[in-house]
């Protein structure tokens, strides 16, 4: 057999699939491209049904998903962990998994009860909206908190497939519900009153759907749960402390990647913050591109450290060659055309005057974000979430800075702002970055040549 030909059967996409990290890493592409390609055609149709005040209102909503994602902030990185470490023993993982799951409910409902009691006030006094519109924009919040309960919960579901290395069929839920809601809302909005409380409503009842259907398929998967808990409240006190301190890390960071949207939301009208919701989601779907590339390699990462004291050479280049052509390549390129794709996206030109110069700061802020996540993925499968939490606490003093100057500026940035707070954080995330990793593979190093 010639060189070449052995190369090709090497690499040959059957063989490649053969395992399971590169059939996640697959479904995991396969989806995230989906859903994404799915929001970006979504939104243009969206805006044409509803207009531009009603999607406002639907853009306003849309921001609360923080409030969801302060909460489980941590769980959704450590609980993949801990059913990965108890994938061999069923009752230990049941017991874990009725633990999770009132957790998760506890948890749930407290952003479901927080939002219903301050959804009078987000839409009276936070959101800078006409008057006329505070009672439909009240309903709509009222309406999505029970969304994210549903989805808040779900994640559980997700969770637990991740660990037991079940991807594929996580990603078949996520794709398959995600395309569900899309559809069912554009009909229901294409023959109803085009409305934000009826895009609300849709999408939550969608996402009751996929909670009940993925739960049962869970019973299906761990059996009956057990009576009594008990025996494992001990055990748990340790995923906690951790869940705790990696919890304040990423919370930390998403105030970070929040702040935008937080003060946007209450220093530009209604209409211009619907604008910079588009464009952010259309720039940070890039950031999403390097997802399955650290969900197949992170294992091996963990793995890497248990055994050798340290990350392989050949994971982490192969990790960062990942990244740079899956996901900072592609960002740094739709800077260089942001107009154009706005204008090709969206066919609409207050958009692309609005829109197109804060795209290609929030792009460069992505690609630069990307880098960084080679070194996150480090730091969290050496157990050093002290150092995520420390890194994130500096990018938002630095980002805090940025917003001071603009508000002490003769001329506001605008939505300009949005760009500026995301590469501020993101340089300053790398730059700390790169000093950490450079001293931890030379003291790894030093360890290695004394043993």
């Amino acid at each position: 057999m010639s060189r070449w030909a052995a190369l090709c059967l090497r690499f040959s996409p059957s063989r490649l699939l053969k395992s399971v990290v590169a059939r996640n890493a697959a479904s995991n592409f396969i989806t995230l491209g989906w859903l994404s390609l799915l929001s970006i055609l979504a939104i243009p149709v969206y805006i044409k049904l509803l207009g531009v005040s009603e999607w406002g209102l639907v853009a306003a909503c849309a921001s609360l998903q923080l409030v969801s994602n302060f909460i489980d902030a941590g769980f959704s990185q450590i609980v993949p962990r801990w059913v990965a470490r108890e994938a061999h023993n069923p009752a230990a993982l049941r017991s874990y998994m009725a633990l999770f799951r009132r957790l998760y409910l506890a948890l749930g409902l407290l952003v479901f009860v927080l939002l219903q009691v301050g959804a009078g006030y987000l839409a009276q006094s936070w959101f800078q909206v006409a008057p006329d519109r505070s009672v439909a924009l009240e309903t709509a919040i009222r309406i999505i908190a029970f969304q994210m309960l549903f989805q808040f919960v779900n994640n559980l579901h997700i969770g637990l497939w991740h660990g037991l290395q079940r991807q594929v069929l996580a990603n078949v839920s996520v794709g398959g519900f995600g395309t569900l809601k899309h559809m069912a809302t554009m009909a229901v909005l294409f023959v109803g009153p085009a409305q934000a409380w009826l895009y609300a409503t849709t999408f939550a009842a969608v996402a009751m759907f996929e909670v009940f259907t993925n739960a049962w398929l869970v019973r299906r998967t761990l059996g009956k749960p057990p009576l009594s808990e008990q025996a494992h409240l001990q055990t748990m006190k340790p995923f906690l402390r951790e869940v705790s301190v990696l919890s304040g890390g990423i919370v930390v960071g998403l105030l970070v990647s929040q702040m935008d949207k937080f003060i946007l939301s209450r220093s530009v009208s209604l209409e211009d913050f619907g604008v910079y919701a588009v464009v952010a989601t259309l720039a940070l779907a890039f950031l999403q591109l390097q997802a399955p590339i650290t969900r197949a390699y992170f294992p091996l990462l963990v793995q890497d450290i248990q055994t050798f004291g340290r990350v392989s050479g050949v994971h982490m280049r192969r990790l960062v060659a990942g990244t740079l052509i899956f996901s900072t390549l592609p960002a740094l390129l739709a800077s260089l055309f942001a107009g154009p794709l706005l204008g090709l996206w969206l066919h609409d030109l207050k958009f692309v005057e609005l829109g197109q110069q804060t795209m290609q700061l929030l792009l460069l802020a992505v690609a630069t974000n990307t880098v960084y996540g080679c070194i996150y993925q480090v730091m969290v499968a050496a157990g050093r979430s002290n150092l995520v939490l420390k890194f994130n606490l500096v990018a938002l003093a630095v980002a805090g800075l940025v917003v001071a100057a603009s508000a002490a500026s003769d001329q506001p940035f605008g939505l300009l702002l949005g760009g500026f707070i995301w590469v501020s954080a993101t340089l300053t995330q790398l730059f700390l970055g790169l000093l950490w990793f450079t001293m931890y593979e030379f003291q790894s190093h030093s360890v290695n040549e004394k043993l």
